[in-house]
């Protein structure tokens, strides 16, 4: 799992130990300076891909801005987007959209598994 971020390491690093998950509990953590385009382009899921040993096509994004979903479809990956800091309709290029992280399913990330999803994922 990774943090794939335009923002500089200093910021992402500083955000990640506010919310209680440090940079030491992701394979890895991809921010702005790594890449040479910054999203809308896909370099950095690209090359949180690559860090992590995975194609795109394995891999599910999820995002709050359109620049990063449009990164992510560019990229050839998954996308789900919440809409924390904009509406909803302004994140309909998404596969999938939510109106907060909480509501995102097990489904949304991997669809057409064989998943039985709890009641509390429903």
């Amino acid at each position: 799992m990774a943090v794939a971020s335009s923002a500089d390491r200093i910021k992402v690093v500083a955000n990640l130990q506010k919310i209680g998950l440090p940079v030491e509990s992701w394979d890895a953590v991809v921010t702005g300076e790594l890449v040479e385009y910054k999203k809308p382009a896909p370099d950095i899921f690209l090359l949180a891909a690559q860090t992590l040993g995975v194609t795109p096509r394995e891999c599910v994004v999820v995002e709050d801005a359109a620049n990063g979903i449009q990164a992510a479809k560019q990229a050839g990956m998954r996308c789900i987007g919440v809409a924390h800091t904009l509406p909803a309709k302004h994140l309909q290029s998404a596969d999938v959209v939510r109106e907060k992280i909480s509501d995102v399913r097990m489904s949304d990330l991997a669809p057409g598994l064989s998943l039985t999803e709890s009641k509390e994922e429903r």
